[in-house]
């Protein structure tokens, strides 16, 4: 008598739930393709990192990166997800712990405070070179440009404008177009903190980002305060 078939056979269409993934060397297969491709990608620009040097790059044959992410595409917009997803949590806690705090009697100090953490998570953390890279290839890369429409890239901007707009109802400062002002504030700290480490790519220390957020927040309580 034959032995019935499992009704789960890695695939076999109709499978319940989804294959195992592979690992090597104790890792993820998939986060392994990742980490390549951002590296890949830092190292050579979106425009001319291509699948070969990221699957040699991952140790891995192209076909594998295939299997896991389909095209080049998809693996673009997964390395941009995650690059750029975790940054808005992160961003939400910097807002609510600083100028979202309206009780604090030193409005500017409170707005340094702000520069000092924001142009921290823009420069400091893991994936702040390939953010800037991102930013800076979007122009040439049509894939990067379908990427970061799933992005939702103007929610700094609304959580800062938010505040700006609480701030002058409470007379503290004075705003007439919150959401222009956001984006001056913006370029105030974040354009002048890519520029000066040529998009991240130059390593900036607490002393350096504290005078861009000085300089910044200086010339901004000079434009909106009261």
């Amino acid at each position: 008598m034959t032995k019935p078939q499992s009704a789960t056979r890695p695939g076999r269409a109709g499978t319940a739930g989804p294959r195992p993934r592979r690992t090597h060397g104790g890792r993820d297969r998939r986060a392994q393709i990742l980490e390549a491709a951002a590296g890949v990608f830092i190292r050579d620009g979106f425009v001319r990192g291509s699948v070969d040097a990221i699957a040699a790059e991952a140790n891995v044959a192209k076909q594998t990166l295939y299997n896991h992410f389909g095209d080049r595409e998809t693996l673009v917009i997964k390395v941009v997800e995650s690059a750029m997803d975790p940054l808005a949590a992160q961003f939400g806690t910097v807002v609510k712990e600083t100028i979202a705090a309206h009780d604090c009697a030193d409005l500017r100090a409170q707005f340094v405070d702000f520069g000092r953490r924001w142009v921290r998570l823009m420069l400091c953390d893991d994936t702040a070179a390939l953010r800037w890279r991102i930013l800076a290839d979007a122009p040439l890369e049509e894939s990067l440009r379908v990427a970061l429409r799933g992005v939702d890239q103007e929610a700094s901007i609304r959580a800062i404008a938010e505040q700006l707009a609480l701030l002058d109802r409470a007379g503290r400062l004075s705003v007439p177009d919150a959401e222009d002002a956001a984006r001056q504030l913006r370029a105030l700290l974040i354009g002048e903190a890519q520029l000066q480490s040529v998009l991240g790519q130059v390593a900036l220390d607490e002393e350096a980002i504290a005078a861009v957020a000085e300089r910044g927040i200086g010339i901004f309580m000079r434009a909106y305060g009261r």
